[in-house]
Protein backbone atom coordinates (compact mmCIF):
# COMPACT_ATOMS: atom_id res chain seq x y z
CA UNK A 1 0.00 0.00 0.00
CA UNK A 2 1.13 3.43 -0.40
CA UNK A 3 1.36 5.98 1.99
CA UNK A 4 -2.01 9.05 1.62
CA UNK A 5 -0.77 11.60 -0.55
CA UNK A 6 0.79 14.82 1.71
CA UNK A 7 -1.40 17.48 -0.03
CA UNK A 8 -4.70 15.41 0.11
CA UNK A 9 -6.47 17.04 3.53
CA UNK A 10 -9.59 15.70 2.62
CA UNK A 11 -10.84 12.01 1.69
CA UNK A 12 -12.35 11.54 -1.81
CA UNK A 13 -16.14 12.46 -2.67
CA UNK A 14 -17.74 9.75 -4.73
CA UNK A 15 -20.04 11.74 -7.11
CA UNK A 16 -21.66 8.08 -7.98
CA UNK A 17 -23.11 7.50 -3.98
CA UNK A 18 -26.45 8.23 -3.69
CA UNK A 19 -28.90 9.33 -0.24
CA UNK A 20 -31.61 7.71 1.05
CA UNK A 21 -34.69 9.54 1.52
CA UNK A 22 -33.88 9.59 5.51
CA UNK A 23 -30.82 11.09 4.49
CA UNK A 24 -31.98 13.41 1.99
CA UNK A 25 -35.03 14.82 4.07
CA UNK A 26 -32.39 16.70 6.04
CA UNK A 27 -30.95 18.80 2.72
CA UNK A 28 -34.49 19.33 1.19
CA UNK A 29 -35.20 22.48 2.25
CA UNK A 30 -31.79 23.65 1.22
CA UNK A 31 -31.96 21.76 -1.98
CA UNK A 32 -35.33 22.79 -3.02
CA UNK A 33 -33.89 26.97 -2.16
CA UNK A 34 -31.29 25.98 -4.92
CA UNK A 35 -33.07 24.87 -7.12
CA UNK A 36 -35.82 27.05 -7.25
CA UNK A 37 -38.63 25.11 -6.27
CA UNK A 38 -41.67 26.32 -4.60
CA UNK A 39 -42.58 25.19 -1.71
CA UNK A 40 -46.60 25.01 -2.67
CA UNK A 41 -45.81 23.31 -5.71
CA UNK A 42 -42.51 21.11 -5.27
CA UNK A 43 -41.71 23.07 -9.28
CA UNK A 44 -39.19 25.25 -10.41
CA UNK A 45 -36.45 25.47 -12.38
CA UNK A 46 -35.35 22.08 -12.08
CA UNK A 47 -38.33 19.83 -11.66
CA UNK A 48 -37.93 16.59 -10.62
CA UNK A 49 -34.12 16.98 -9.93
CA UNK A 50 -35.07 16.80 -5.76
CA UNK A 51 -36.67 13.09 -6.54
CA UNK A 52 -34.42 12.27 -8.93
CA UNK A 53 -30.66 12.67 -6.56
CA UNK A 54 -32.70 10.27 -3.95
CA UNK A 55 -31.95 6.13 -4.06
CA UNK A 56 -34.44 4.19 -6.08
CA UNK A 57 -36.84 2.07 -2.87
CA UNK A 58 -34.54 -1.61 -3.47
CA UNK A 59 -32.14 0.93 -1.76
CA UNK A 60 -29.32 0.43 -4.73
CA UNK A 61 -27.52 3.00 -5.73
CA UNK A 62 -27.91 3.92 -9.74
CA UNK A 63 -24.78 5.84 -10.44
CA UNK A 64 -24.34 8.75 -12.89
CA UNK A 65 -27.25 9.90 -14.31
CA UNK A 66 -26.60 7.75 -17.45
CA UNK A 67 -27.18 4.66 -14.99
CA UNK A 68 -29.98 6.73 -13.85
CA UNK A 69 -31.76 7.07 -17.12
CA UNK A 70 -30.51 3.41 -18.26
CA UNK A 71 -32.14 1.79 -15.62
CA UNK A 72 -35.49 4.05 -15.65
CA UNK A 73 -35.49 3.11 -19.32
CA UNK A 74 -35.52 -0.63 -19.50
CA UNK A 75 -38.45 -0.43 -16.36
CA UNK A 76 -40.30 1.53 -18.81
CA UNK A 77 -39.94 -0.51 -22.20
CA UNK A 78 -40.83 -3.70 -19.90
CA UNK A 79 -44.00 -1.35 -18.63
CA UNK A 80 -44.37 -1.10 -22.54
CA UNK A 81 -43.96 -4.30 -23.44
CA UNK A 82 -46.66 -5.52 -21.09
CA UNK A 83 -49.31 -2.90 -21.63
CA UNK A 84 -48.65 -3.70 -25.72
CA UNK A 85 -49.63 -7.50 -24.52
CA UNK A 86 -52.51 -6.83 -22.37
CA UNK A 87 -54.10 -4.56 -24.97
CA UNK A 88 -53.76 -7.62 -27.62
CA UNK A 89 -54.92 -10.28 -24.90
CA UNK A 90 -58.24 -7.82 -24.31
CA UNK A 91 -58.79 -7.66 -28.44
CA UNK A 92 -58.29 -11.36 -28.44
CA UNK A 93 -60.72 -11.64 -25.90
CA UNK A 94 -63.37 -9.03 -26.72
CA UNK A 95 -63.38 -10.38 -30.46
CA UNK A 96 -64.56 -13.56 -28.45
CA UNK A 97 -67.07 -12.64 -26.33
CA UNK A 98 -68.74 -10.52 -29.01
CA UNK A 99 -68.71 -12.14 -32.32
CA UNK A 100 -68.96 -10.13 -35.41
CA UNK A 101 -68.05 -6.87 -33.82
CA UNK A 102 -64.65 -4.83 -35.14
CA UNK A 103 -62.48 -4.38 -32.26
CA UNK A 104 -59.04 -2.94 -33.59
CA UNK A 105 -59.56 0.37 -35.36
CA UNK A 106 -56.30 2.08 -35.20
CA UNK A 107 -54.46 2.16 -38.31
CA UNK A 108 -50.56 2.61 -38.99
CA UNK A 109 -51.76 6.11 -40.76
CA UNK A 110 -52.98 7.63 -37.40
CA UNK A 111 -49.89 6.70 -35.70
CA UNK A 112 -47.14 8.87 -34.73
CA UNK A 113 -43.45 8.36 -36.88
CA UNK A 114 -40.54 7.45 -35.74
CA UNK A 115 -37.98 10.51 -35.99
CA UNK A 116 -34.62 10.10 -38.31
CA UNK A 117 -31.33 8.51 -35.99
CA UNK A 118 -33.98 8.11 -32.88
CA UNK A 119 -32.06 7.41 -29.36
CA UNK A 120 -33.48 4.82 -26.84
CA UNK A 121 -35.74 7.84 -25.74
CA UNK A 122 -37.09 8.66 -28.39
CA UNK A 123 -37.86 5.51 -29.56
CA UNK A 124 -39.88 4.75 -26.47
CA UNK A 125 -42.19 7.97 -26.61
CA UNK A 126 -42.59 7.32 -30.05
CA UNK A 127 -44.09 3.60 -29.04
CA UNK A 128 -45.50 4.87 -25.71
CA UNK A 129 -47.67 7.31 -28.02
CA UNK A 130 -48.49 4.66 -30.41
CA UNK A 131 -49.44 2.17 -27.83
CA UNK A 132 -51.73 5.02 -25.82
CA UNK A 133 -53.25 5.60 -28.95
CA UNK A 134 -54.14 1.94 -29.50
CA UNK A 135 -55.43 1.65 -26.04
CA UNK A 136 -57.59 4.66 -26.15
CA UNK A 137 -59.45 3.34 -29.37
CA UNK A 138 -59.93 0.19 -27.67
CA UNK A 139 -61.50 1.96 -24.55
CA UNK A 140 -63.75 3.89 -27.02
CA UNK A 141 -64.67 0.36 -28.37
CA UNK A 142 -65.71 -0.83 -24.93
CA UNK A 143 -67.69 1.79 -24.39
CA UNK A 144 -69.73 0.77 -27.53
CA UNK A 145 -70.01 -2.67 -26.93
CA UNK A 146 -71.41 -1.62 -23.13
CA UNK A 147 -73.39 1.11 -24.38
CA UNK A 148 -72.38 3.17 -21.20
CA UNK A 149 -69.61 5.12 -20.18
CA UNK A 150 -66.48 3.38 -18.70
CA UNK A 151 -65.65 5.22 -15.18
CA UNK A 152 -64.30 8.45 -15.21
CA UNK A 153 -61.06 7.15 -13.44
CA UNK A 154 -60.16 5.18 -16.07
CA UNK A 155 -60.16 8.10 -18.74
CA UNK A 156 -58.29 10.21 -15.56
CA UNK A 157 -55.43 7.09 -16.17
CA UNK A 158 -55.49 7.24 -19.63
CA UNK A 159 -55.13 11.21 -19.93
CA UNK A 160 -52.52 11.33 -17.15
CA UNK A 161 -50.58 8.63 -19.17
CA UNK A 162 -50.74 10.98 -21.84
CA UNK A 163 -49.47 13.78 -20.59
CA UNK A 164 -46.35 11.96 -18.52
CA UNK A 165 -45.83 10.84 -22.02
CA UNK A 166 -45.59 14.82 -23.91
CA UNK A 167 -43.74 16.21 -20.30
CA UNK A 168 -41.14 12.82 -21.15
CA UNK A 169 -41.00 14.03 -24.92
CA UNK A 170 -40.37 18.20 -23.44
CA UNK A 171 -37.30 16.79 -21.76
CA UNK A 172 -36.41 14.78 -24.23
CA UNK A 173 -35.96 18.10 -26.08
CA UNK A 174 -34.31 20.12 -23.58
CA UNK A 175 -31.72 17.62 -23.18
CA UNK A 176 -30.85 17.23 -26.84
CA UNK A 177 -30.83 21.10 -27.49
CA UNK A 178 -28.19 21.16 -24.18
CA UNK A 179 -26.40 18.85 -26.00
CA UNK A 180 -26.10 20.82 -29.74
CA UNK A 181 -24.73 23.65 -27.27
CA UNK A 182 -22.68 22.02 -24.92
CA UNK A 183 -18.82 22.87 -27.13
CA UNK A 184 -19.88 26.55 -27.12
CA UNK A 185 -20.80 27.10 -22.82
CA UNK A 186 -17.97 26.67 -20.10
CA UNK A 187 -21.09 24.85 -17.72
CA UNK A 188 -21.87 22.83 -20.44
CA UNK A 189 -20.95 19.74 -18.36
CA UNK A 190 -22.99 20.22 -15.36
CA UNK A 191 -25.99 21.24 -16.82
CA UNK A 192 -25.91 17.84 -19.04
CA UNK A 193 -25.47 15.67 -16.15
CA UNK A 194 -28.56 18.02 -15.08
CA UNK A 195 -30.78 17.91 -17.79
CA UNK A 196 -29.86 14.09 -18.05
CA UNK A 197 -31.37 13.12 -14.36
CA UNK A 198 -34.12 15.60 -14.80
CA UNK A 199 -34.98 12.75 -18.01
CA UNK A 200 -34.55 10.13 -16.23
CA UNK A 201 -37.06 11.40 -13.73
CA UNK A 202 -39.16 11.79 -16.27
CA UNK A 203 -38.75 8.45 -17.77
CA UNK A 204 -39.41 7.15 -13.98
CA UNK A 205 -42.41 9.28 -13.92
CA UNK A 206 -43.61 7.72 -17.42
CA UNK A 207 -43.14 3.84 -16.26
CA UNK A 208 -45.39 4.43 -13.25
CA UNK A 209 -47.75 5.80 -15.70
CA UNK A 210 -47.72 3.40 -17.69
CA UNK A 211 -48.33 0.81 -14.83
CA UNK A 212 -51.36 2.75 -13.97
CA UNK A 213 -52.76 2.57 -17.95
CA UNK A 214 -52.35 -1.14 -17.54
CA UNK A 215 -54.56 -1.48 -14.67
CA UNK A 216 -57.17 0.68 -16.20
CA UNK A 217 -57.43 -1.44 -19.04
CA UNK A 218 -57.76 -4.88 -17.12
CA UNK A 219 -60.68 -3.03 -15.18
CA UNK A 220 -62.17 -2.08 -18.46
CA UNK A 221 -62.13 -4.94 -19.85
CA UNK A 222 -63.81 -6.83 -16.54
CA UNK A 223 -66.66 -3.92 -16.82
CA UNK A 224 -67.21 -4.42 -20.83
CA UNK A 225 -67.48 -8.26 -20.44
CA UNK A 226 -70.62 -9.92 -20.66
CA UNK A 227 -71.56 -11.70 -16.80
CA UNK A 228 -71.89 -15.10 -18.35
CA UNK A 229 -68.78 -14.82 -20.34
CA UNK A 230 -66.28 -17.76 -19.30
CA UNK A 231 -63.12 -15.65 -19.46
CA UNK A 232 -64.00 -14.17 -15.64
CA UNK A 233 -63.14 -17.38 -14.40
CA UNK A 234 -60.50 -18.45 -16.66
CA UNK A 235 -58.80 -14.89 -16.38
CA UNK A 236 -58.81 -14.61 -12.52
CA UNK A 237 -57.45 -18.53 -12.66
CA UNK A 238 -54.19 -17.48 -15.03
CA UNK A 239 -54.05 -13.51 -14.29
CA UNK A 240 -54.21 -12.70 -17.67
CA UNK A 241 -54.24 -8.95 -18.20
CA UNK A 242 -54.20 -8.47 -14.74
CA UNK A 243 -51.30 -5.72 -14.23
CA UNK A 244 -51.52 -5.49 -10.20
CA UNK A 245 -53.68 -8.70 -9.61
CA UNK A 246 -57.70 -8.99 -8.16
CA UNK A 247 -57.41 -6.70 -5.11
CA UNK A 248 -55.11 -4.29 -5.52
CA UNK A 249 -55.54 -0.55 -4.17
CA UNK A 250 -55.11 0.68 -7.88
CA UNK A 251 -57.48 -1.95 -9.04
CA UNK A 252 -60.05 -1.54 -6.69
CA UNK A 253 -59.39 2.46 -6.78
CA UNK A 254 -60.76 2.39 -10.88
CA UNK A 255 -63.68 -0.40 -10.39
CA UNK A 256 -64.97 2.05 -7.70
CA UNK A 257 -68.29 3.25 -9.46
CA UNK A 258 -70.27 5.79 -8.08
Amino acid sequence: TYPPLPYCSMPIFDRNEGLTDVDISTFSPYLQECAGMSQTSGDGLFPGLLNAMTLPKNGKALGSPNSQLHFYLEECYEEWRMLEKERKQAETILTKAYPGNLVSLVTSNNLPKMPSNPSRVDRLIVDQLREQTKVTSLLGKMEQLRSFPLHANISSALDRHLEVIYITQARRKDEYINVSSRQRQPAAFFREDREIVVLASAVKDLCSSTRKARTALWCALQMTLPKTSSYLDEGHETGSCSPSGPGSPEQRSLERED
